[in-house]
């Protein structure tokens, strides 16, 4: 059994095509919907998915971009699936597709199993000043006012050597990640230290779980390829996020009709991030895809 962790903010009746395609016997399904979400009702899931357990999590944690919050919105998920004891957790958007059908995601890590899926990036210049200077709101990275304050405090600290974290070991990797059942656990077990460490730190959801990963009983089990410039594409996470042609640097490119060949031929697993606002012919291609007769016939729990 697969545990899919999902991190929902909008576009709702595009999640419900998300869970249609990820409902199988083989998966159980966890959403953290973001609490500010105000068109949110979870009465409209009733019914889609027909094999899959799905559950909304609760409480929901209002999340910003850059903060504290989208971690702890994380291992919220975490802990929700863990009595489950899955054989692996996977961490997706609101905003992703599956490419391929649940037959070939499930025979991919029936046969690599005991990997871990995290695909880690060589560090920028600028990535250590997420997390060695104390940010006054964590919470405030993607409001002008609050970002701007931020950045003026971390100028002094720079100015006169303070440094926070000087202990620990940092790493960088992609936020999205599939994770066997023994590193949830682990990760799990280590909130306390995550609160510590990253509580006044900025865009920590790049930071937290490479760093565990790191001072893990796991670090040895990181799926080949392994250290990639940020923003590559290679198949360490099997998520296919295209960054080059990105709308900026906080957002990859959004997948359009025309990138209906290259999504289909990727080997990737899922992709993101697809939006119904911008072109909701590439989600009904990829969902027809997958749920035509040939595709995901699996009934068994």
């Amino acid at each position: 059994m697969h545990a899919y962790l999902i991190l929902a903010h909008a576009h709702f009746a595009q999640l419900r095509t998300l869970l249609r395609l990820l409902d199988d016997g083989r998966n159980d399904i966890f959403v953290h919907v973001d609490a500010r979400a105000k068109d949110f009702r979870q009465q409209d899931f009733e019914g889609v998915c027909r094999k899959s357990r799905l559950q909304f999590i609760e409480p929901r944690i209002a999340v910003h971009w850059g903060g504290v919050s989208i971690m702890r919105a994380e291992l919220a998920l975490l802990r929700a699936a863990l009595p489950g004891h899955y054989r692996y957790y996977h961490l997706l958007s609101g905003m992703d597709l599956p490419l391929k059908t649940q037959d070939e995601i499930h025979a991919w890590f029936e046969a690599h199993d005991g990997k871990e899926f995290i695909q880690c990036w060589k560090m920028k210049k600028s990535t250590p000043s997420r997390f060695r200077y104390y940010t006054l709101f964590p919470e405030g990275a993607g409001r002008f006012g609050t970002n701007l304050l931020n950045n003026i405090f971390k100028g002094l600290q720079m100015a006169l050597g303070i440094r926070i974290n000087r202990q620990v070991d940092f790493r960088f990797a992609s936020q999205w990640f599939s994770i066997t059942d023994g590193l949830a656990r682990y990760v799990v077990e280590q909130e306390p230290w995550l609160e510590k460490v990253f509580a006044h730190t900025n865009t920590c959801d790049e930071i937290f779980l490479p760093t565990l990963l790191a001072r893990s009983p796991f670090r040895d089990a990181l799926f080949e390829p392994g250290l990639s410039q940020a923003g590559t594409v290679n198949l360490a996470n099997l998520r296919f996020i295209d960054w080059s042609r990105g709308e900026s640097v906080r957002h990859p490119w959004t997948f359009r009709l025309e990138d209906k060949d290259l999504l289909l031929s990727t080997p990737h697993f899922w992709a993101r991030k697809f939006d119904d606002a911008v072109d909701d012919a590439i989600i009904e291609e990829i969902s027809d895809y997958l749920l035509k007769p040939i595709g995901n016939t699996h009934d068994q729990a």
